[in-house]
């Protein structure tokens, strides 16, 4: 790093950067303005930093988080003084509730002009509450404050943002002027004197060794006496990482209890395992697979996309509820957590496979997974997904999660779209990573998330995304042909919002149609042609298995809209559940 700058305000803007990228921070997300100019320009001066550019503060805080998700290592969000930060809030949000690391860089005017009117500045010490981690009110560069204090601010700040839980920091920056460098250049040497072999080096100023969570043997030794006196075992695994998803499905082979898993889990597409049952969801429209009656639940990562499951647990009342999980969080919604651990899944799994044995659970999973197989049937046949077959959403949902490609990843949009795919994805596809953003679970910077997601993961993502949605993050189109990897983008639209027509509110009258229904008349041929990406508009379900397969060999970017209606999406879930339930009263 050299030692010349025009001012202090670009030296520190260095060292902030400088400092990230050596503490493993390279994907820099920024939105332009004119208080931020030290951080941005460092930025581009820094050859390991990744910057991509975005005029939406919004759209890029959740590139940001979509990249993070894919890395597990900290994104920085840089952007000017004012309402720019504000657009933060809902990836924080997000990333707070969810655990993802990201370092937010906010720059603001000096003190001397908070509270007074100055053009462009707002409140922005603690701005963000309690959903950060950490976070710091950074005072204007300064040759009394040494070097040292910044390198360890960013130190603790990456720190603090992946420590479990992991999650967003913040930092705010005040500068004042000048903010862009000039010809003129000093040198520093003295002023950065104590810092001279970090300078000449190339790791972290001050070093953070990670702590271990510490799996006790009494703790090992108390759940395996519950594993082996239970009757009636489930397994349910939320989203997790594809390790953890692998020594879940050894722990499930041990005992023979069936696990049910999550979209998200790694066990939804393309498990082969014989302990896994894809079509838990529907099992529980049935009276008879409600009576379960598990007396022993073990639950592994988030909680599951499924109602029914959730609601299933709620009613069934477990002696037992074990609850395995590297946070401290709660993570209790129906209060009913018997057993807490907190602990790495893959550590938790090994230990206790080495304590338990085979269960009379054995005989529930078969059973299961011989309906599970039927259910099978009746949606292949109430769906279809022939050349001929009319496109609908659950038909969208099964081609997608049947053509994917092999090496790339999918990403999912909150209501509908995730549960379409949760409930009816064909479970014997690619096993390929499944993201979605359900920490908050709201529709906004879907699009941006998907393409953090593809940069971050380094391979092609598929996007299945409602109207709303769309419309919700359509400036994030920018980011699209800038994405070094394609991203494919389905857009079911069902001109509004087709949650609404499966909740209690849609049996209100009148007000239904313009209060939640919200028909915008909208599509998106012209949206794809204002930010130049291929647009398609299948009409069959045959023309969208044929188009989406070609997107899958493509490098580039594409829209897929398909046109659908929300009564008729309703009516063909109703004619699922009826037939599904015939099935399942035979069995």
């Amino acid at each position: 790093m050299r030692s010349d700058f025009s001012h202090l305000n670009e030296l520190w803007g260095a060292l902030i950067v400088e400092g990230l990228v050596r503490a493993g921070v390279t994907c820099f997300s920024i939105s332009p303005g004119s208080r931020a100019t030290p951080l941005t320009l460092a930025t581009s001066q820094q050859k390991q930093a990744r910057p991509v550019i975005h005029f939406d503060e919004r759209g890029a805080a959740f590139y940001a988080l979509g990249h993070s998700r894919a890395t597990g290592t900290p994104s920085a969000l840089i952007c000017t003084s004012g309402t720019a930060a504000a657009n933060y809030f809902p990836a924080i949000i997000e990333a707070s509730v969810d655990c993802v690391p990201l370092v937010i860089l906010t720059a603001d005017r000096p003190p001397e002009l908070r509270e007074t009117g100055a053009n462009q500045t707002i409140d922005q010490s603690k701005l963000f509450g309690d959903y950060v981690r950490w976070q710091m009110d950074v005072p204007c560069p300064d040759e009394k404050i040494p070097p040292e204090f910044v390198l360890t601010t960013i130190d603790q700040a990456v720190y603090r943002a992946i420590r479990p839980p992991a999650g967003p920091v913040h930092l705010n920056f005040m500068f004042r002027e000048p903010l862009a460098p000039d010809k003129q250049k000093r040198n520093f040497n003295e002023y950065l004197k104590n810092i001279a072999t970090w300078m000449k080096s190339s790791g972290a100023y001050t070093k953070y060794e990670k702590t271990k969570l510490r799996l006790s043997r009494e703790s090992i030794k108390n759940v395996a006496k519950v594993f082996n006196s239970s009757k009636s075992g489930l397994i349910v695994a939320g989203k997790m990482s594809t390790e953890d998803a692998e020594s879940v499905v050894s722990l499930a082979e041990k005992t023979g209890w069936p696990v049910f898993p999550d979209i998200a889990s790694g066990l939804r597409l393309g498990s082969k395992n014989k302990n896994v049952v894809p079509y838990f969801d529907l099992l529980l429209l049935a009276e008879e697979s409600r009576k379960l009656n598990p007396d022993t639940v073990i639950h592994f990562g988030s909680q599951p996309v499924s109602k029914r499951l959730n609601q299933f647990l709620d009613t069934a009342r477990p002696k037992n509820y074990v609850r395995i999980s590297n946070r401290p969080d709660r993570l209790d919604p129906h209060h009913q957590v018997t057993d807490r651990i907190e602990c790495q899944i893959r550590e938790f799994c090994a230990a206790l496979a080495e304590s338990v044995h085979k269960s009379s659970s054995s005989a529930i999973t078969n059973k299961l997974l011989d309906v599970s197989s039927k259910v099978n049937g009746v949606i292949a046949e109430v769906v279809g997904t022939s050349q001929s077959s009319r496109l609908t959403e659950p038909a969208t949902a099964r081609i997608i999660s049947q053509t994917i490609s092999k090496n790339s990843a999918l990403f999912l949009a909150s209501s509908l779209p995730v549960r379409e795919m949760d409930m009816y994805a064909a479970p014997g596809s690619h096993s390929v990573p499944v993201e979605y953003n359900r920490g908050a679970s709201g529709i906004d910077g879907t699009i941006a998330s998907a393409i953090g997601y593809a940069n971050g993961l380094k391979k092609p993502v598929t996007l299945l995304i409602g109207d709303l949605a769309f419309l919700h993050d359509l400036n994030s189109l920018a980011l699209v042909n800038e994405s070094k990897f394609p991203v494919t983008i389905v857009i079911l639209n069902n001109d509004g919002g087709g949650i609404f027509s499966f909740l209690p509110v849609a049996e209100i009258g009148n007000a239904f149609e313009k209060f939640f229904g919200t028909p915008h008349g909208l599509s998106f041929e012209k949206s794809a042609g204002q930010f130049g990406i291929s647009y398609f508009h299948p009409k069959t379900a045959g023309d969208f298995k044929r188009i989406y397969s070609n997107t899958q060999k493509k490098k580039n970017s594409s829209i897929i809209e398909i046109a659908t209606s929300r009564k008729a999406n309703w009516e063909l879930h109703q004619k699922m559940a009826h037939k599904i339930k015939a099935v399942l009263a035979k069995s």
